[in-house]
């Protein structure tokens, strides 16, 4: 009796499947380089996103104030630190909305928010907002401006 020639196409050579276990390592690689990548490029774009929002919130609240916007109304309504300014027409708001988001010290590292008013024409007014805050210790700002004018004078 003869025994059947062994067919070579039954199953896989060990070269086969070393090299389909190198390819599967290499993209877990590829895939395991990207993630903190990706989760650095969330975090700063979060980063961003909460000092857009909290500019943003500022210069809309500024929308109930009197278009005169003196600093004691300011105060009063809640939208700076203090009547005391941190620079040439320029107060800080770092500390309200302590109890919400609005609170740039609270929720961005070493968030500091500023609010600058300017007198550019008679009753026009232009109003900057700042937000500064520190991602691994690099300076990181959000700037945003409008123009207000009085009307009712």
């Amino acid at each position: 009796m003869t025994t059947p020639a062994r067919n070579r196409k039954a199953g896989n050579t060990l070269i086969e499947v070393m090299f389909a276990v190198f390819l599967a390592l290499v993209c877990a690689m590829i895939f395991a380089a990207a993630m903190p990548t990706a989760a650095s490029s969330r975090t700063k774009a979060d980063h961003y996103n909460t000092a857009i929002s909290i500019a943003e919130r500022q210069l809309e609240a500024l929308k109930g104030v009197d278009p005169g916007l003196k600093p004691d109304q300011l105060y009063a309504a809640g939208l700076i630190d203090s009547v005391t300014q941190v620079g040439t027409d320029t107060w800080a708001f770092t500390q309200v909305g302590a109890a919400s988001n609005d609170n740039a010290a609270k929720v961005l590292t070493n968030g500091v928010a500023k609010i600058k008013i300017e007198l550019v024409d008679i009753e026009l007014r232009r109003v900057t907002v700042t937000v500064d805050w520190k991602e691994r210790g690099q300076d990181r700002n959000v700037t945003l401006a409008t123009l207000v004018a009085d009307l009712n004078n």
